[in-house]
């Protein structure tokens, strides 16, 4: 078994080992950790890089920071753009959809991989998202989706998304692995020392009744580093 984790961040991959795990996402979350994350992307080849402002930090953000956004992707063809989104249970929400909206812009318009953090404000974002042309939006991957079966289903139809996930334990958890399906399912750590990803897959798989999940989630992990090329490895 192979198996990258989706989503980490930067104080989780100094600590944190697991067995078949051989490579990590990892999601900024304040532009301030983002040449921290360069660093440690340019020290290991098995770390790879998103680079955004997560909701909860939008308070202090710079007017431009969107603009030396753009130029750090610029400068490598696999940077991604996370972790970014909106979240209803933290402070100024016309501020948050400022932010959101800014980062989405640069990741469509150089089309990298987004991951999506939405907590209570899927309706905001599918608002957002129909402003877009469908067909040139990237991968968007939904981290820890918590929508409901409705909204679940209208991302599956109309968008290009995955949905990254580090609990399939609940009835409601499993039953969403079984309306996701095989090539939209990624696995992540969230930067949780009590996630071992090899357990997930292999819920993932007994739940799909699929042998090949553990392939199929490795090589959907792989389409978001390449920000939906297809490579060899």
């Amino acid at each position: 078994m192979k198996i990258i984790d989706a989503h980490s961040h930067i104080d989780f991959l100094t600590h944190n080992i697991q067995p078949d795990v051989v490579g990590t996402i990892c999601c900024a979350t304040e532009e301030s950790n983002w040449n921290n994350l360069v660093d440690i992307m340019d020290a290991d080849k098995n770390v790879y890089a998103a680079f955004g402002v997560h909701p909860w930090f939008v308070s202090n953000i710079k007017n431009d920071f969107d603009i030396s956004l753009e130029k750090l992707l610029g400068t490598n063809c696999k940077f991604m753009v996370g972790e970014i989104g909106l979240d209803k249970y933290k402070p100024d929400m016309d501020k948050q959809i400022e932010i959101f909206v800014k980062q989405f812009d640069v990741a469509v318009n150089l089309q990298r991989t987004v991951f999506l953090h939405c907590v209570g404000a899927w309706d905001k974002v599918l608002h957002i998202l129909k402003q877009y042309n469908k067909l040139k939006l990237p991968i968007i991957v939904a981290h820890d989706f918590n929508g409901s079966d409705k909204i679940l289903q209208n991302l599956i139809d109309n968008y290009n998304i995955m949905f990254s996930v580090h609990r399939v334990d609940k009835p409601c958890e499993i039953q969403r692995i079984e309306q996701i399906p095989s090539n939209q399912i990624l696995v992540e750590s969230d930067a949780k020392d009590n996630v071992l990803l090899c357990d997930v897959v292999n819920k993932i798989t007994q739940i799909k009744q699929n042998a090949d999940m553990p392939d199929i989630i490795y090589n959907n992990t792989q389409r978001l580093i390449t920000n939906g090329q297809i490579t060899q490895d």
